[in-house]
């Protein structure tokens, strides 16, 4: 199945809730991509070094890097040039283009870009990380350099943030407000709009925050008024590139009831919102253990070479704590089973893949290429 996907698809996007996995399952799959011959880039906005770490390639920046040559080779990749990359999208560069391309006049560019509320929306106004997110997307994928890009969505408590962000920024610059307060008058600057009477809660506004603030909200609206159009009409391609069947979203989940529910109720808005849901990818699945019962632990102690001579009191305690255990995993394992096909019942259709639990995280290459040989066999 994700060979399939890595043969067909040329963006694929890991989403799900922080600490489930999501970088790991992107780097991984970006890997065996590039092994399968396909020239790949992997991505994320995460500001955190784990996606740097685990391919081994320093600090990444806004540019792609290549993942070094000893690094490839760990991996399974063959030395045939660039094939794997990785970059961190950065938010501000990602708004900082959009204006470029709309706004001809530098001196206008610099005063948007300098305007303390450009900032605060293109920095701290919900969504507009995800949202920067999907327009690097957009403009790597225009750019058609890389057979295959492989995104690592931002860590979100709602993983519908990263989905929604483009129709929200539609939205918010769509909006009839915006728009009035953005045409000029007469000549005039917005700016006169604020001092109307439809505007008397902004003028509330400005008495507690100051008038600094009304002149940047007035300045601002009327230099952005020329970006209005390009924000609409990107948001609406980014949209459009997110559900086209060039585009497949992986939903990475824990294999418990919690992180089910969840990845449950993100497929079906995906579903209901026409975006290609691939597959989900259960990470950290325990194991079910060989032997949970004293009688036959014993039996494979003695039968252990070098432990065949204990006495038969400590070989009978070692078994009895080693049945607690193994009883106790087996309990562990039972319900990750369960919540798994739960999961595949409420989802007929959607693959389910598991990524087995290992000795501990995957923090170097060897454990990476283990992953991606999971991913590989489905």
């Amino acid at each position: 199945m994700i060979r399939a996907l890595i043969a067909e698809k040329r963006i694929l996007v890991c989403a799900g809730p922080g600490g489930v996995g999501k970088t790991t399952t992107a780097a991984a799959l970006a890997a065996l991509a590039a092994r399968l011959g396909k020239k790949t880039l992997v991505c994320t906005i995460d500001p955190a070094p784990r996606l740097a770490d685990a391919l081994g390639v320093g600090g990444l920046g806004p540019d792609p890097r290549p993942v070094p040559a000893a690094a490839c080779r760990t991996l399974g990749i063959p030395e045939a040039g660039d094939r794997l990359s990785a970059v961190r999208l950065d938010t501000a560069r990602a708004f900082g283009r959009l204006v470029d391309e709309q706004v001809r006049d530098p001196a206008m560019r610099r005063r948007i870009t300098e305007n303390v509320i450009y900032r605060q929306i293109t920095t701290s106004l919900t969504g507009s990380q995800e949202y920067a997110a999907t327009l690097a997307l957009y403009e790597l994928a225009r750019e058609k350099t890389y057979d295959l890009i492989v995104l690592d969505t931002p860590p979100t408590a709602n993983a519908l943030d990263f989905l929604d962000a483009p129709k929200r920024i539609a939205a918010a610059v769509s909006s009839p407000a915006i728009k009035w307060f953005a045409r000029p008058t007469g000549g005039g600057l917005s700016f006169q709009r604020l001092r109307m009477g439809g505007a008397m809660a902004l003028r509330r506004v400005g008495k507690l925050v100051g008038s600094t603030f009304i002149e940047d909200l007035a300045a601002f609206l009327v230099d952005f008024q020329d970006v209005l159009g390009g924000f609409l009409t990107r948001a609406q391609s980014v949209d459009a590139l997110l559900r086209s069947p060039e585009t497949a979203f992986l939903l990475v989940l824990a294999p418990v009831t919690a992180a089910v529910d969840e990845a449950l109720y993100f497929h079906g808005r995906l579903q209901a919102a026409r975006v290609p849901v691939a597959g989900f990818v259960a990470n950290r699945v325990q194991s079910t253990p060989g032997l949970t019962e004293s009688g036959p632990l014993a039996e494979a102690i003695r039968a252990t070479g070098v432990l065949k001579d204990l006495p038969d009191g400590a070989v009978g305690d070692a078994a009895a704590r080693l049945a607690a255990l193994g009883q106790t995993f087996q309990a562990v394992a039972g319900a990750e089973r369960r919540a798994l096909e739960r999961l595949a019942g409420r989802a007929p259709g959607t693959p389910v893949i598991r990524i087995p639990l290992l000795d501990h995280d995957a923090d170097n290459l060897a454990e990476l290429r283990v992953v991606g040989d999971s991913l590989a066999a489905g």
